[in-house]
């Protein structure tokens, strides 16, 4: 019985998460066509709605006591969707009729609060409607990792055409529509309550009667138990300093084509073997058996590799190779990385260390943007980022050993 539960709480979980990811993604398509074509915005204020993007996701560890305290998850879940999709809604209202831009940044604001929070949120619920079942949680991170990538290129490329043929509007009305189907499906999950849950929250209700912390008390304690989990926090970190670093490389591609002598024109192509390689390495990822440490040192030795030979004088459908296979290796470590977080972490605490892990990678991200203002040739922000992720990689590779020496 309980494995069925589970069986249709995983379907209803995929379809939930797939419609939201339509609706929000369709949303932010529509917002920038719109800033650009209707509203006629600069650069700096494009530059303004990535902040209000970016800034929830590096404020989110100030919540991580609260978030590891929260009890009923699912209906604090459902009740930031619901915000989320209000938001969406009157925004969408508001650039249809072409308001003030400071009532639809507000609204965008709300939505990416209610949408960073829920992230966390969620992290700590999987678990529970999966009662702790590690085979059950990892083969969710699968078919979750592979549909978001897929629905992402998927969505995109639909977008595209919907604007050209359609306008806007039509957009917008999908994303409208499709955000309340996605909550409908969240709300028919059900699942028995674990018992081993039970007597953890009850214990937790105890200590909080015997002791009330301060909220700084709490946050260190959280940052503690964060920091001190190894390898997780090696790892984490890793992958926010390089996350932070290929994301600005990504952005900036179409300069580094420039630079390597290959038509600007030929971007989308190349942004699509990436995604593509996305695609294919969340495929693959059910199929790596290895420790978390020992994968990412043979990720990031390969793709570090593959970052400084792309540089080189060759053909360009070698260039194209090597992205796609970084591109694999990416969408693999996406998926490895979820299930650590998962392995490493205890459940009623798994909601504040995404938080925390949230703000680390935003962090990073801010940081590796600034790089920019540099004036470099991005030729070279390649290679440098190929000798540090080198670099990680053999760090990584010595704490493999230690941990297979502590293993025995």
């Amino acid at each position: 019985m309980q494995n069925k539960t589970k069986q249709t709480n995983l379907i209803k979980l995929l379809l939930g998460q797939g419609l939201l990811l339509i609706a929000f993604s369709s949303y932010s398509v529509v917002l920038l066509y719109l800033l650009v074509q209707q509203y006629h915005v600069s650069a700096r204020v494009l530059g303004s709605f990535g902040i209000l993007a970016a800034l929830p996701p590096a404020l989110i560890a100030m919540g991580a006591p609260i978030l590891g305290r929260i009890k009923n998850s699912k209906a604090i879940l459902i009740m930031l969707q619901v915000i989320a999709t209000v938001a969406l809604i009157i925004g969408g209202s508001l650039l249809l009729t072409n308001q003030a831009l400071i009532l639809v940044g507000t609204l965008y604001l709300l939505l990416s609060i209610a949408t960073t929070i829920s992230g966390s949120v969620e992290i700590g619920f999987i678990p529970v409607i999966f009662q702790e079942d590690e085979a059950a949680i990892e083969k969710s991170v699968d078919l979750q990792y592979f549909m978001s990538t897929g629905l992402t290129i998927i969505t995109s490329v639909v977008s595209s055409f919907i604007l050209l043929a359609h306008g806007s509007t039509w957009l917008l009305w999908a994303s409208f529509i499709s955000a309340p189907l996605g909550i409908g499906c969240y709300l028919l999950i059900s699942y028995v309550p674990n018992a081993n849950l039970s007597v953890i929250n009850e214990e937790a209700d105890a200590v909080d009667m015997v002791q009330t912390s301060s909220y700084f008390k709490q946050m260190q304690t959280a940052l503690y138990q964060f920091t001190h989990t190894m390898p997780a926090f090696l790892i984490i970190l890793f992958e926010a300093i390089l996350g932070g670093i290929t994301g600005l490389l990504f952005e900036l591609l179409p300069l580094t084509m420039k630079e390597l002598g290959i038509a600007v024109a030929f971007f989308a192509i190349v942004s699509a073997t990436q995604k593509v390689g996305d695609l294919l390495g969340g495929a693959l990822a059910p199929l790596v058996k290895w420790s978390a440490p020992t994968f990412f040192a043979c990720d990031y030795l390969i793709s570090g590799i593959c970052f400084i030979v792309i540089t080189l004088p060759l053909p360009n459908v070698i260039r194209l190779l090597l992205l796609l296979l970084a591109g694999i290796f990416m969408g693999m470590s996406g998926n490895v990385f979820e299930k650590l977080m998962y392995r490493s972490f205890n459940v009623g605490d798994i909601a504040a260390m995404h938080a925390l892990t949230t703000s680390t990678f935003a962090f990073f991200s801010v940081i590796s943007y600034l790089a920019a203002w540099v004036r470099v040739p991005t030729i070279m922000l390649w290679q440098a980022t190929g000798v540090l992720t080198i670099v990680l990689g053999i760090l990584l590779i010595s704490v493999a050993k230690i941990n297979q020496t502590n293993a025995h």
